[in-house]
């Protein structure tokens, strides 16, 4: 018999489960079958985003693959005789050794994977185990209370706390939904630091993508002129913020970065922002690069969406430190949405799981941000869409310059929760060009490249400091009005590349609720789908609904939209276990 005429995987998962029995030594077929199963799955659930497979919670279960039509049901045999099979195995290894596979308390590993969770776990540990230096407390509760003057004595100031807590200790995780001022945190806890500290520091400011670095960038400069400081402390306060893979150093030539283990990062405060978006490779990375005494503190919202990519790092760190004094904030009271907000009341709701009183709240009307509208059929897809995008996306398209057309183009967007099918992406940009073409807003759809066409970077680009998820518009050249040039916002600010030089990206009309993480729009139209898939989750629902600063209006099913709020990300991996205080 074949390894591939077992029953179950499919493409990339198979091939790979094949391919380690070839290599797997003197087993029994009954073995080789369990080493096969095992590997099959360790694929399967990695491309879904898990760091592992815990085979406790899989041995003796009867599994149901979605990969195939009808699903196919596949029985795992008992832990004991399993965990035997893999050990005997020459391809599986404990901790440490140099073998493709790794298991470790029943966790089952790829050995990369297991590697960056070491490391990333290691490192976590030492940091919160390590005090900075002595610091004259007197004078720092002297700077907070004059910093964060404006709140009153009988409320909670959870932004005080987390200001006290980035200076008592190395490592400091602050969470909180949009408009409860982690930003404004984050600039308060800079003055506080170039206040109290004896020398001057050094400060790295860091974001997952470059959009998001040039909207960091923007803000820090706009609130630090508010801030309750002198001229010379405001000064001391950074406004660069730049990438992870631009911080870390990356490389076009050896795709590896400058700063690692034996080359630390020379910084002694580094902060990164959006860390929800950071995946478990490249956080390892960071960790790995950072030293021991280096503060470091990660923002973002545990609530949203996890990275692309496998891990929820960002989640799991703040499951697992929630209980350890200093090391976590989770700021609660929301400046921007009101008791008259229906996206605060909305966003609320669902992050709660409260689906049915979401749902009446969209379709009561009571709240002029939020709306819903029942999901029609593709066929009337065009007629729903058109009147916005007549109205929303021609302003951009007719911007006088390009800094007037990212303004509008920030202004509206369109989210998919789907890639492919008459609800997802890729349809819809088709779609969507196609109608400003028939409204001779644009000149054409048959060449590559007009003027206004947005894009989305989709493979990191080191040669031209691009990565994955920078959105850019294709705009007349203002030192050459004949000449197209594709604009990107970046940490650097507006800059410029000739079509031809990018290869990798995907038309932007349209974006899916996860490539819009660390961004903002004024309006949204989210669309959902009729039919239901294991992608629709709470985080999902949340993330998209706080990605409206104004409106946002809901397209789908009420059975969609329940389910989903039900469903929540589960990922596994051994962080949570591995952090204990």
């Amino acid at each position: 018999m074949f390894y591939s005429d077992y029953t179950g995987f499919k493409g990339i998962h198979r091939y790979f489960a094949d391919f380690m029995v070839s290599f797997s030594g003197d087993l029994t077929k009954e073995e080789r079958y369990y080493l096969w199963l095992a590997c099959g799955l360790l694929s399967y659930f990695v491309e879904k985003g898990h760091i592992c497979i815990d085979l406790t919670d899989l041995a003796g279960r009867e599994f149901c693959l979605d990969e195939d039509e009808p699903p196919v049901y596949i029985s795992c045999p008992p832990l004991e005789p399993w965990m035997d099979a893999l050990k005997a195995s020459d391809v599986v290894g404990s901790s440490g050794e140099a073998r493709p596979i790794v298991l470790k308390d029943n966790m089952l590993y790829f050995n990369r994977y297991w590697h960056y969770e070491k490391i990333f776990i290691e490192k976590i540990l030492k940091k919160v185990k390590t005090k900075p230096g002595n610091f004259d407390r007197s004078l720092m509760e002297s700077v907070i209370n004059r910093l964060f003057s404006e709140i009153k004595r009988d409320e909670i100031d959870l932004q005080r706390e987390a200001a006290l807590n980035a200076i008592e200790n190395n490592f400091l995780v602050i969470s909180g939904g949009p408009g409860t001022g982690k930003t404004f945190t984050i600039a308060k806890i800079l003055g506080l630091l170039a206040e109290i500290a004896s020398n001057d520091l050094s400060v790295a400011l860091a974001t997952p993508t470059g959009k998001a670095a040039a909207r960091l960038k923007g803000m820090i400069k706009d609130i630090k002129e508010r801030i309750n400081c002198s001229e010379h402390i405001k000064k001391k306060i950074p406004e660069d913020v730049i990438t992870i893979h631009r911080l870390l150093g990356s490389s076009y030539r050896t795709k590896k970065f400058k700063y690692n283990e034996n080359n630390p990062l020379p910084y002694d405060v580094i902060i990164v922002d959006e860390a929800s978006m950071v995946d478990l490779p490249l956080m390892s990375k960071l960790l790995e690069a950072t030293r021991d005494q280096t503060k470091l503190i990660l923002v973002g919202d545990k609530d949203q969406l996890s990275s692309v990519e496998p891990g929820s790092v960002f989640g799991d760190i703040c499951d697992a430190i929630k209980n350890v004094a200093g090391a976590i904030v989770i700021l609660k009271k929301n400046y921007r949405f009101g008791e008259n907000s229906g996206i605060g009341r909305l966003s609320e709701l669902v992050k709660q799981g409260e689906g049915l009183e979401a749902l009446d709240l969209l379709k009561e009307g009571r709240f002029e941000d939020i709306r819903w509208r029942k999901m029609e059929s593709p066929f009337y897809l065009k007629e729903m869409v058109e009147k916005y995008i007549i109205e929303r996306y021609g302003s951009y398209i007719n911007a006088r310059d390009i800094d007037e057309a990212f303004k509008n183009f920030e202004a509206f967007h369109v989210l998919c929760a789907l890639r492919h099918g008459p609800y997802g992406v890729i349809s819809l940009n088709e779609l969507i060009e196609n109608i400003l073409w028939e409204k001779k807003l644009i000149k054409t759809t048959k060449k590559r490249w007009y003027k206004g066409k947005p894009i989305m970077i989709t493979t990191n680009d080191y040669a031209l400091k691009l990565f994955n998820g920078d959105m850019g518009i294709a705009f007349e050249d203002p030192e050459d009005k004949d000449a197209l040039r594709v604009f990107f916002k970046t940490e650097e600010g507006l800059r410029k590349v000739a079509p031809p030089r990018i290869a990798d990206f995907e038309t932007a009309y349209a974006i899916t609720v996860h490539k819009s993480q660390g961004s903002e729009f004024d309006d949204v139209v989210f669309i959902l789908s009729d039919m239901t898939s294991e992608i629709f989750t709470r985080e999902l629902i949340y993330t998209a609904i706080t990605r409206a600063r104004r409106s946002i209006e809901i397209w789908g099913t009420e059975e969609i939209f329940l389910e989903a709020v039900q469903r929540r990300i589960e990922r596994k991996s051994g962080i949570k276990k591995s952090l204990l205080f």
